[in-house]
């Protein structure tokens, strides 16, 4: 894992979010450590929905579906949380779903951070 990559994709998801962007984290799966975070991260947020992500796993084995790529929980007031999977890590996005249109964040900045990422995990 190459943290100074990591610190790159929260670059780009600030950029191509403005002042959508709310907060993130990067954390591992296993033990909830955190690996990047931006300084209005909300570490126990992140690390209760890496709980929740585990929850939902294995909730859903009872099904012909499993988790996808990521979910979107959508917040009372303006935020929303996109949550994205990846094995042994997890990335938590909180943005302000007024100044940021869903349709930006899943077909535009989803692709190139998640593309960003695993360019950092394979470094």
């Amino acid at each position: 894992m190459n943290i100074q990559k990591l610190n790159v994709c929260m670059d780009i998801l600030k950029k191509d979010l403005g002042d959508g962007f709310v907060a993130s984290c990067i954390l591992t799966t296993e033990d909830g450590q955190v690996l990047v975070a931006t300084d209005q991260a909300n570490i126990a947020e992140a690390t209760l929905l890496n709980d929740a992500t585990a929850l939902m796993r294995n909730a859903l084995k009872t099904y012909p579906a499993e988790l996808g790529q990521y979910y979107y929980i959508d917040v009372a007031g303006n935020m929303a949380i996109l949550v994205i999977p990846f094995g042994d890590y997890q990335w938590t996005i909180t943005v302000n779903k007024k100044l940021v249109k869903l349709g930006l964040l899943l077909n535009v900045v989803l692709p190139a951070i998640i593309n960003a990422f695993e360019d950092a995990v394979v470094s």
